[in-house]
């Protein structure tokens, strides 16, 4: 039975050496890729954002934050913009109603606007659309004439108040 327990040993130390062959062979890759490693490292924390120094004190801070709300409260607008109202008014303008004049003024939410057909039941069916759609609370017609020169043209001036 020793040989075959001597066979085992044998075996086994091999096995052992071939093992620590290969974790020596590891160690020494590992080691030559620590200065490569260290390296990218070292960029990787350059790129970091460093602390700025240059930031305004918190009562400047404060009092610019103010400022601004102000500015945004002379400036801000409590209707629609222009573009989205045209485009609202354009789903809602018939065939053969064109628009002449539109004067808007957004802070108020009103506007007033002049069409033309060449037949009242189209200015009809526009002020129609107008007072059912849900984009206006009032829809008031000012004024109606009929203009010769664009070859009797039936020509509406409708005033409108957006939804708040």
């Amino acid at each position: 039975m020793a040989p075959y327990l001597a066979g085992i040993f044998l075996f086994l130390g091999g096995v052992a050496v071939v093992v620590s062959f290969a974790l020596y062979i590891s160690a020494r890759k590992i080691s030559a890729d620590v200065p490569e490693l260290e390296e990218r490292l070292a960029r990787y924390i350059s790129r970091e954002i460093q602390q700025p120094t240059d930031l305004l004190p918190h009562d400047n801070l404060v009092k610019l934050r103010d400022q601004v709300q102000k500015l945004n409260e002379l400036t801000s607008t409590t209707g629609q913009t222009l573009p989205l109202l045209f485009s609202r008014l354009e789903k809602l303008i018939p065939d053969g109603v064109w628009l002449v004049t539109l004067h808007y003024q957004s802070r108020m939410n009103e506007a007033t606007l002049v069409a033309e057909a060449h037949y009242a039941e189209q200015l009809t069916e526009f002020m129609g659309r107008l007072e059912r759609s849900e984009l206006f609370s009032q829809v008031l017609l000012t004024r109606q004439t009929q203009r010769a020169e664009s070859g009797n043209a039936i020509q509406f001036e409708i005033q409108l108040r957006g939804k708040q």
